[in-house]
């Protein structure tokens, strides 16, 4: 069920209390105090914020150690949205040709912002902005909840995707690259996590053959496709879309994503 959009135009000032941006002292704070204060600061704006990958994962049950925070802006306010956060003290990190060579997309489309003081490989974390069309979302796929990156936020309410909107939003973005593509590689790895842990409910996300009996996998499976089928009895899908409810089954039922259509490779 979708929800009106938010409008942060007019925000709450006990609420949204943010800082004047000081040239470095904001990094005095650990990264998801930063992180809180770059969110305010960008609905004082008038931005709003929709939560995407490991975020929305962790919603979904996937035990995801969030290192960068992605989310999504109206993509006509990617640019203004990226420059707010400059002038709060973050500054923007190009994507490096190794991240583009590993990530593809995932990293030529990000506005990557640092919320850390370190720039070392290993503990820096960023606030990374994308285009919404980039997920291929639209609003009434989009739901209000309070944010999940700190127990007790300053910031208001964000918009999550719906749990069907996030597999057909990877189908989608599946559709668009060839098979060997970084963002597909990357995207069909999220697809079998989200399965094991969020439509299984596997502690693990996965069960060695052994071990399925007493998990009781086969019965995990069968609620599995049920719930998928039950999506499309709701309509969840686009027109046109409907074979993802197939699509969704069939990778339950088999754990193999080969049957899935993606763009043919580019000779």
């Amino acid at each position: 069920m979708s929800v009106a959009i938010p409008s942060y135009s007019s925000p709450d000032p006990f609420r949204l209390h943010v800082p004047p941006p000081t040239s470095g002292i904001i990094f005095d704070n650990n990264p998801e105090h930063v992180l809180d204060l770059a969110l305010c600061r960008l609905q004082t704006a008038g931005i709003r914020l929709v939560e995407w990958q490991d975020l929305v994962y962790r919603r979904m049950g996937v035990p995801a150690c969030i290192k960068n925070y992605c989310y999504l802006v109206p993509d006509a306010l990617v640019p203004h949205a990226s420059q707010v956060l400059t002038d709060l003290g973050l500054p923007l990190s190009p994507a490096t040709k190794f991240e583009l060579t590993v990530s593809g997309d995932f990293a030529a489309r990000a506005y990557s912002h640092r919320i850390t003081r370190s720039t070392c490989c290993a503990r820096v974390q960023h606030l990374m902005l994308y285009p919404q069309s980039f997920a291929t979302l639209v609003d009434a796929e989009l739901e209000e909840h309070p944010p999940s990156h700190v127990r007790l936020p300053c910031s208001a309410p964000v918009l999550v995707p719906t749990a069907p909107a996030v597999y057909a939003s990877i189908l989608r973005m599946m559709l668009q690259y060839d098979r060997f593509d970084p963002v597909v590689v990357e995207l069909s790895s999220q697809l079998s996590e989200l399965i094991g842990y969020h439509l299984l409910g596997l502690k693990d996300g996965y069960i060695e053959e052994e071990d399925w009996e007493r998990w009781e996998v086969d019965r995990r499976i069968e609620d599995a496709v049920h719930v998928v089928r039950a999506w499309g009895m709701d309509q969840v899908w686009r027109d046109g879309e409907q074979w993802m409810g197939d699509a969704l089954a069939e990778m339950v039922k088999t754990g193999g994503i080969e049957h899935l259509p993606t763009k043919p490779r580019t000779p």
